[in-house]
């Protein structure tokens, strides 16, 4: 099982609850931010689940990698990760939770 990196929240999305909770909890933080309705932040949410599960993947293969000796590199660049797009203090998660995302 991979460990928890730096950036991450650490938790799993393991059960159809939870999936359906970090959904509603994205969403709402969507609402928030003056989106008009769900059209408007379904290409973020997609954006954001598939960082999030591209990111738990990584990290097993990262580990994976680790335990005989090889080398990783990761698909994406640093800020189109899940910690810096959507993670807990990610920056554009800040911004959507400030309602500046956008703003002039």
């Amino acid at each position: 099982m991979a460990r928890p990196r730096a950036g991450s929240n650490g938790k799993r999305l393991a059960t159809p609850q939870s999936v359906d909770a970090a959904v509603k909890s994205i969403c709402d933080i969507m609402r928030r931010s003056n989106c008009a309705g769900a059209l408007q932040y379904v290409p973020e949410l997609t954006w954001i689940l598939f960082l999030r599960i591209l990111d738990e993947r990584e990290a097993q293969e990262a580990e994976r990698a680790r335990a005989v000796g090889s080398e990783f590199t990761s698909s994406l660049e640093s800020p189109y990760r899940w910690e810096g797009w959507a993670a807990p203090g990610g920056r554009k998660r800040r911004e959507l939770q400030d309602g500046t995302l956008g703003a002039v």
